[in-house]
């Protein structure tokens, strides 16, 4: 049996918007959700003031996400919502994009079932925040897009390198993705004339190079070339030496393993359905016509796989990167079991359960958040921390987070070390070396803010913020009871504040 009702663009484009409104509704009222998401905030901050990404503060990502954040700061003013609307836009374009991808291999319902199942992926909190793998994802599938219809016109081939160019200055780490692609569409012009246009490869290459060429000129006019090369390339480089292949790929599998146990109708249904598609994927290959639109969705996924096993670091939110393709080879899954005896409703339930589950979950709390936003735990808690020490400490206040920096957003503080707009990378050798080398910062970041004594230090009940400064074998016990006291409690937020003598 075969699904073979076809929904139309605007109809998919409904549902997905539902979706989305549904399962990231949530986030509206939670004011932190991840720490990094923070941080891009006070850079895209920063941005709005009138710097370039990196000259005044630094942080380990590329500066797509802070030209974004920026953006929409400058747009609609210092609005925590704007931020999530900024990557609930993104990731509803994401799964528009990725149904129209699978619509080239697959049936209207199984594209859009693939698609519903990207976004209940992304509904766990891994996909609650603007990560700067939002963007990363529109921009790489938009790409995708552009290369699926053969051949592939010189003009869809520069919108392409265009899309991978934003995707890597995105997340650093897709690096990969522009080679791998732009090689194919070399063999492509000179051997396979009906996939690509002789010219389609060089076309791929000058579009990727206009936003590349864009920051290059304007950091260089700017005269800070050099730390566009230390944020890019040499903090990135030292950064991804962390943790090897091995290790990481290990790591990962224990990590899914967790998210699988605490979202099982979300993650078993998607997971055995890209497993399925798979299968699908290399019975289409044996049609000629399909076979380079298998070939696109095929290099993605082993690209994306090798990309996150060498990116130096492990956590949920990295597996964003490779929800879209896996969304695709869901869709191809839905096909594959539709096509089975008997196995078509099964298909449905598969498609449908793991949307259900997050809109089951996450539709009574948007509804709390609708009804009593300040009954959502954690709300605004930072906000009253920020209120408290300007009504205590004045508008001139020096302030040292070791957990939630988004106080100095509140606070239009920029923070005490360039380094420290995500306090732990000052705790970071990898980060604040090559730093240090450069110049940025200085040798002993750490005990230059201990030094300094500021008014007011705010981190979290649980400890996490004296954790990573304990790591790096300061005394900053002894030294928090010698120059500190306790002055306010908001929630999980502390906010100490310098005895006065």
């Amino acid at each position: 049996m075969k699904l073979r009702i076809r929904p139309t663009a605007p109809i998919a484009a409904l549902i997905l918007a539902l979706s989305v409104l549904v399962t990231q509704f949530v986030s509206l009222g939670r004011e932190v959700i991840d720490p990094d998401e923070s941080t891009f905030i006070l850079m895209g901050a920063d941005v709005a003031s009138g710097h370039l990404p990196f000259v005044a503060m630094f942080d380990l990502k590329p500066p797509m996400i802070f030209l974004l954040i920026g953006s929409v700061l400058v747009a609609f003013g210092k609005s925590l919502v704007a931020v999530r609307l900024l990557g609930d836009v993104l990731l509803f374009g994401t799964a528009m994009l990725t149904f129209r991808f699978a619509r080239h291999l697959t049936s209207g319902w199984a594209a859009l079932g693939g698609a519903l199942g990207y976004v209940a992926f992304a509904s766990m909190d891994l996909g609650q925040p603007t990560y700067s793998e939002i963007p990363a994802l529109f921009f790489g599938m938009f790409a995708l897009l552009m290369l699926v219809r053969t051949p592939v016109s010189p003009g869809r081939a520069a919108l392409a390198g265009l899309g991978l160019a934003l995707a890597v200055l995105s997340r650093t780490n897709l690096y990969q993705l522009p080679i791998v692609f732009g090689l194919l569409l070399l063999v492509a012009s000179l051997r396979q004339r009906e996939q690509a246009h002789p010219r389609a490869w060089l076309a791929f290459g000058l579009g990727g190079l206009v936003p590349v060429a864009a920051l290059v000129l304007t950091y260089a006019a700017a005269g800070q070339l050099p730390v566009l090369k230390l944020a890019m390339i040499d903090v990135p480089w030292a950064y991804a030496q962390q943790v090897g292949p091995a290790a990481a790929v290990i790591e990962h599998i224990k990590q899914f393993y967790v998210s699988t146990t605490m979202e099982p109708l979300i993650v078993i249904p998607f997971v055995l359905l890209a497993l399925g598609g798979m299968g699908q994927a290399v019975r289409l290959w044996r049609d000629a016509a399909q076979r380079w639109a298998v070939m696109l969705i095929t290099l993605a996924a082993g690209t994306l796989l090798v990309s996150l096993a060498l990116s130096g670091a492990v956590y949920p939110h990295y597996w964003l990167q490779l929800l879209p393709v896996l969304a695709v080879l869901c869709a191809l899954g839905l096909d594959l079991f539709a096509s089975l005896p008997r196995a078509a409703p099964l298909a449905v339930l598969a498609s449908l359960l793991p949307i259900a589950a997050a809109s089951a979950e996450r539709l009574p709390q948007a509804a709390a958040v609708i009804s009593d936003p300040a009954a959502i735990e954690g709300y605004f808690e930072v906000a009253k921390a920020a209120r408290f020490i300007t009504s205590t400490g004045g508008p001139k206040a020096s302030v040292w987070p070791w957990r939630y920096q988004l106080v100095s957003w509140y606070l239009d503080d920029a923070p005490l070390s360039k380094a420290g707009v995500q306090p732990e990378n000052i705790g970071r050798p990898p980060i604040v070396r090559p730093l240090a080398e450069h110049g940025y910062i200085g040798p002993d970041e750490i005990g230059r803010l201990m030094q300094l004594k500021p008014d007011f230090i705010v981190t979290d009940a649980k400890g996490k913020g004296q954790a990573w400064l304990r790591a790096t074998e300061k005394p900053i016990d002894a030294w928090l009871a010698q120059n500190y006291e306790l002055e306010a409690q908001f929630g999980d937020v502390l906010v100490y504040r310098r005895f006065s003598y």
